[in-house]
């Protein structure tokens, strides 16, 4: 696990790339990407099937989490950017293959809600096509990746079943107070009031 951290770190690096290929080769000398999904970045819509556990791994460094089998490219991706320029989003970026131009809703359903997120396909390298969707971080509705047992839909991606967060929750909760703290009259507003919660 420490290997697979350590690559991610490196990765981290180039997270101005949008079409990340390979960070690393894997064992018997045969190319197998090791992809960290910090923005648009993976192949994971054709990727192999994983034979490992799945589970959250996060990037503090780089405002980036994904879930995922160590030994497999990640399936769900979510990073903050615009943080730096008080515009804090949240992308969040399902690999699964998506038709060219194609748009629909990703529901993400938890303990705290349901958020269906307007997605589009966006192409990632020469590895085709998978389903990005961004979010305001001052939107309330950001609260339901927080949550537990969450479920992931969308079409052509089958549900996804995502356990908490845990320590990569602290990506989501950063952007959000990134968020929070550029929004006006702060006591008041819906979005960054803890009575509205």
């Amino acid at each position: 696990m420490g290997e697979v951290i350590a690559r991610a770190l490196a990765c981290a690096a180039v997270l101005t790339s949008l079409a990340l290929a390979d960070c690393g080769k894997g064992n018997a000398g045969k190319d197998e990407p090791i992809r960290v999904p910090l923005a648009t970045v993976s192949a994971a819509a054709k990727a192999p099937v994983a034979t490992g556990p799945a589970g959250w791994t996060h990037a503090q460094s780089a405002r980036a989490a994904w879930f995922g089998p160590a030994d497999a490219p990640a399936l769900l991706a979510i990073s903050c950017e615009g943080w730096e320029k008080h515009a804090a989003r949240l992308l969040i970026v399902r690999f699964a293959a998506a038709d060219k131009g194609a748009q629909a809703l990703f529901a993400i359903q938890g303990s705290k809600g349901i958020l269906r997120l307007p997605v589009s396909a966006v192409k990632i390298g020469k590895q085709g096509y998978v389903w990005r969707g961004i979010l305001d971080a001052a939107d309330p509705r950001a609260e339901v990746l927080l949550g537990a047992g969450l479920k992931a839909t969308v079409p052509g991606g089958g549900e996804l079943i995502l356990p908490p967060m845990g320590v990569a929750g602290a990506v989501v909760s950063e952007c959000v107070s990134a968020a929070a703290q550029t929004l006006p009259n702060r006591a008041s507003n819906p979005a960054t009031s803890p009575a509205a919660r």
